[in-house]
């Protein structure tokens, strides 16, 4: 009871302004800010030690802001195991299987789909694509396992990125 009516002082002093400081904190990148601070304050209450929490605001700030970059970087690790967003838009199904003959068939034509457009590239740039987009390595990591320049990098990337879009649009047209 006692941790209950602390909690809801809480919750009506600080929640406004933890909805602020996140939606300042991940601009207009992140929408759902109110959920991070819901969810930081679902975690506050779970935690077995609540009474050792000196500053509870800066928790719950610290809590969001980590949930929303967790959030954040599993959207990316996400994105990165596709070769492009665009190319996913190209695709109306959805990505994961069901297990039916149908979903395999249609895995196994997408696969065929992107695996073609990937053999439009040239050696280096599908090598960077893989990388950059599938591995998820930085310029700077595949610099230095290539001992390519950034620039170099940069234009094959942009290069392999347009040719891919053309096979795509060409494919769809």
């Amino acid at each position: 009871m006692i941790i209950e009516s602390f909690f809801e002082k809480l919750y009506i002093e600080h929640n406004s302004e933890l909805n602020r400081r996140v939606r300042d904190f991940f601009g207009a990148s992140l929408s759902d800010h109110e959920d991070l601070v819901q969810e930081a304050f679902s975690n506050m209450l779970s935690h077995q030690h609540i009474d050792k929490i000196e500053f509870p605001k800066a928790y719950l700030l610290r809590s969001a802001i980590n949930i929303g970059l967790n959030y954040r970087s599993r959207s990316r690790f996400k994105n990165t195991q596709y070769l492009s967003d665009d190319i996913l838009d190209n695709i109306d199904e959805p990505l994961c299987t069901q297990g039916s003959p149908e979903d395999l068939c249609s895995m196994n034509l997408r696969i065929e789909y992107i695996s073609d457009a990937m053999n439009t590239l040239t050696d280096k740039q599908r090598d960077l694509i893989v990388r950059s987009r599938i591995h998820g390595e930085t310029y700077q990591q595949i610099k230095v396992a290539t001992g390519f320049s950034l620039g170099d990098i940069s234009r094959q990337m942009q290069s392999a990125i347009e040719q891919l879009h053309s096979y795509i649009s060409a494919k769809n047209a």
